[in-house]
């Protein structure tokens, strides 16, 4: 008996291939009456490039920077507009880019998650967290045009208690 599929998980860098992928977690939504969570991970950055931007731009600078961040992240609590509803916005505007018409989803709140850490923890909480039944995300191209799995789905194929659906790239016209 095949599990029901009520939580699907999109996973988005916001690439041209995230967009493709999209379509296959549209369809599958749709075909299983399951609601889609949408969800783009920002990497923190790295603690050694930091102190090198600290040092690149004196300490002082580099606290404004850090101060300015914070505030940003204050705004987004407090509904002001950011790059985090920029990116929701992006997220939201995903539904369109499917020409399936089975289909058409409407996004709440509460379906387009911005996160920032490490993309395979964060991917795997959120699934955990929203007791999603399949996680959707997009392969990209490598070296030469080929097909590749990056360590994101690698790690989150090993990791996830859930089935994993990670779309290729679109074929392109040569």
């Amino acid at each position: 008996m095949v599990p029901m599929i009520r939580n699907i998980l999109f996973t988005t860098d916001l690439s041209e291939n995230s967009r493709h992928a999209f379509t296959y977690a549209a369809v599958s939504a749709a075909r299983h009456g399951a609601r889609i969570v949408l969800l783009h991970v920002m990497e923190k950055s790295n603690p050694v490039a930091e102190q090198h931007v600290a040092a690149l731009f004196g300490q002082e600078k580099w606290q404004k920077m850090q101060e300015g961040h914070k505030q940003s992240a204050r705004n987004v609590i407090i509904g002001k507009r950011s790059d985090y509803d920029v990116i929701r916005q992006a997220l939201a505007s995903f539904s369109s880019f499917t020409d399936n018409t089975e289909a058409e989803i409407a996004f709440g709140d509460q379906d387009i998650i911005v996160k920032e850490g490490n993309a395979i923890d964060e991917i795997l909480a959120v699934a955990d967290e929203k007791e999603c039944d399949l996680i959707v995300l997009g392969s990209h191209k490598g070296l030469r045009g080929k097909r590749s799995l990056g360590n994101v789905a690698k790690e989150i194929l090993h990791r996830a208690k859930v089935p994993v659906l990670v779309v290729p790239p679109a074929e392109t016209s040569p």
